[in-house]
């Protein structure tokens, strides 16, 4: 099947624009669906998406003789998107502008006052929305209201459409993949060498309403199932044409018994033809066998990039504030073991800010993760209010004490007009936790990130943990304090620049959420021989400071671990222990091709795999070859560039899998003696 040749008829552009080249499956949907019907078909000429961004100016030139121009909005590309429809509606008055996505709100008020150059909204689903919308707009007379989920503005006034349709629990609709919707956008990003990403559904709802997220609303909750036999046939198209990253756009994927075949479906697609190779994806909120089966059979085909053990938080008052119910401590226990005993990596996400969130019971909480065995990756975001989530009203931001600044996304370009930065309304004060407890939590977080995640200290406080009974909290809390007091040490220099920058974040709009650091000089300046990135972020910085200063650095831990009242002479093992950690972390000067090979008194990689401390003499000879998830990054001695992909990934997407450290799990290890004495962590 292929896309209908060109025709003349009414013009119809899509826009959608991404930082990050996601091809336009929103477009495509909506087209393949629309012109089902024959008037669609025959009255109108649908041009290639604008996806890409480029100047406002620019794109906005680009839309020539437009009838319909639609928007799929979200909080990354509202403004933008508005100032196109503006510039283009002023150039072409009579055409009708349809604005649709998460971003439009469910309860216009004065939406149509501030944006009078938008004509329609959409509210939630689209298909049959946009698809009435162009056959009413055939008529002699066309009147929106009779269209079903829509507002149509009059003078300023929102007036409402009829009740809103969507799509039946089988969905049945022509795939744009499978019709050649996408070959446009597929060749546009190969042109310019883009790294892009597949978009793709097989179900569409979500069963579940937490109170951040405006995901239960968009989709009207209920759980929809794309048709099989279309999604083996894209399966087969994505292999077909090497697409290289899928990103299944599900809710909730692995809630229903079919994704497992699914998963295995696309595992062989990479068998036979090594496409796609990777996928990301969201897994079912509650992790189940099914989760896990999937998460093997994709981890087997290396595929995976991560299996999410969802949280937000901890504390139980909060997860009520939010109507969220999550998999309790004990069970995220027994999931991070089991998941480990395959080697299959899991990463677990915190939100700062939420509703009765206290200092104690977030840091707690990041603590109470490390003990139940994620030691890889935890991930804190920001929490931004969305126009749709459920969270968004007066009685609730009030009762919270929500307390908000408009954030902007990214670092725009000098002299770009305020109209065109995106911002998000960002949480930086409840009634549970001040700005200055904001930032201390945050530092607190970055703490975690780049010494925990990132290794640096990782093994160290294990070992401090099990042998001296110090809890992970209490390490990275005191570990705050102490150099917080030393800005003459390596870790004090980056933890108050780190909190001075969280302050700014916080007084001053214009710095940004997506790229902090590329708007502050010196810290990129710091960053400029590992080449030149918008996507830094803060915990890329402090882990490669500390590449910067290694040794100085250890040293500097040594004098703060005595400061906790373990030194050499309470612990004879602290000093290899220290030698290991600093053994495994991945250095500028590592040559896969030869290796490195170090000795110890004791079995410490097998104690930190397994538990146990075998007395006797080791060698761990360290061969790894390629870094990051699925391999992709190869270290090259003396190239600094090649280090810091293999160390810490791509900016996009953000992954602390296979990173930092060398896999001493794998590596070879040996002894000449046989052990004496066997002691438990």
């Amino acid at each position: 099947m292929t896309v209908p040749a060109a025709r003349s008829g009414r013009k119809v552009y899509f826009i959608g624009l991404n930082a990050v080249p996601f091809l336009p499956l929103v477009a495509g949907l909506l087209r393949t669906y629309a012109e089902q019907d024959p008037r669609v078909a025959a009255g109108y000429d649908f041009q290639e998406p604008v996806f890409l961004v480029d100047g406002v100016q620019e794109m906005a030139a680009g839309i020539t003789d437009p009838d319909v121009l639609a928007l799929s909005c979200y909080v990354w590309n509202f403004r933008r998107q508005m100032k196109v429809a503006r510039l283009v509606k002023e150039r072409h008055p009579g055409m009708l502008v349809v604005a649709g996505g998460p971003h439009v709100p469910d309860r216009p008020g004065d939406f149509f006052a501030r944006h009078p150059y938008v004509d329609v909204l959409v509210h939630g689903e689209g298909e049959t929305a946009f698809r009435e919308l162009l056959i009413e707009r055939l008529a002699d007379h066309p009147d929106y209201t009779r269209v079903p989920g829509v507002s149509v503005r009059h003078g300023t006034e929102a007036v409402p459409g009829r009740p809103a349709e969507r799509l039946p629990r089988r969905i049945e609709t022509p795939s744009p993949y499978l019709l050649g919707v996408m070959d446009g956008a597929v060749a546009t990003c190969r042109q310019r060498d883009l790294r892009f990403y597949a978009l793709w559904e097989t179900n569409r709802g979500c069963p579940y309403s937490c109170a951040f997220c405006d995901w239960g609303s968009a989709t009207m909750s209920a759980l929809r199932l794309f048709d099989a036999e279309r999604l083996q046939e894209e399966i087969e198209w994505f292999a077909e044409h090497d697409v290289e990253d899928l990103f299944v756009c599900d809710a909730n994927f692995g809630i229903l018994p079919r994704d497992l075949e699914i998963a295995r479906a696309l595992a062989d697609a990479r068998a036979a033809t090594g496409a796609p190779k990777l996928i990301r994806v969201n897994f079912a909120k509650n992790s189940n066998d099914r989760v896990f089966e999937i998460s093997k059979t994709w981890h087997d085909a290396d595929l995976l990039m991560g299996t999410t053990l969802s949280m937000q938080s901890t504390d139980l008052d909060v997860l009520e504030a939010i109507d969220r119910k999550n998999i309790g401590l004990e069970n995220y226990r027994k999931l991070q073991q089991r998941y480990a005993t395959e080697n299959i990596h899991t990463y677990t996400e915190l939100i700062l800010g939420l509703p009765l969130e206290s200092p104690r019971s977030f840091r707690d909480g990041i603590g109470s993760l490390l003990e139940a065995g994620n030691h890889e990756d935890i991930r804190v975001y920001e929490f931004g209010i969305l126009p749709n989530a459920p969270i968004n009203t007066p009685e609730k931001i009030a009762g919270y004490g929500l307390r908000t600044v408009p954030k902007r996304l990214y670092v725009e370009e000098p002299g770009t007009p305020d109209d065109e930065a995106e911002t998000v309304d960002m949480v930086m004060e409840t009634n549970a936790m001040s700005r200055d407890e904001w930032v201390d939590c945050f530092g607190f977080v970055q703490a975690v990130q780049f010494l925990h995640n990132g290794c640096y200290t990782r093994y160290l406080s294990m070992y401090l943990r099990q042998r001296h009974d110090i809890g992970y909290t209490a390490f990275y809390e005191r570990l705050q304090q102490y150099f917080g007091a030393r800005p003459d040490t390596v870790l004090g220099s980056i933890y108050l620049r780190m909190r001075k920058l969280y302050h700014d974040y916080i007084d001053i709009p214009e710095l940004p959420l997506a790229n902090l650091v590329a708007s502050q000089p010196d810290m990129a300046a710091d960053l400029a021989r590992y080449g030149k990135r918008r996507g830094w972020t803060i915990d890329n910085w402090g882990w490669l400071r500390i590449a910067n200063d290694f040794e100085r650095t250890y040293t500097e831990l040594r004098d703060f671990v005595a400061a906790l009242g373990v030194d050499d002479t309470s612990d004879p093992d602290l000093a290899e222990v220290f030698r290991f950690q600093q053994d495994v972390m991945l250095r500028p000067d590592y040559d896969p091709a030869a290796g490195r090979t170090t000795e110890y008194t004791a079995d410490w990689p097998g104690y930190f795999t397994t538990g146990e401390l075998r007395r006797r003499p080791v060698r761990m000879r360290l061969a790894d070859q390629r870094f990051g998830a699925n391999g992709r990054y190869t270290p090259v001695p003396g190239d600094l560039k090649a280090f810091a992909r293999a160390a810490i990934g791509p900016s996009y997407p953000v992954s602390r899998i296979g990173h930092y450290r060398h896999r001493f799990e794998a590596a070879e290890v040996t002894s000449p003696a046989e052990p004496v004495l066997t002691e438990q962590r």
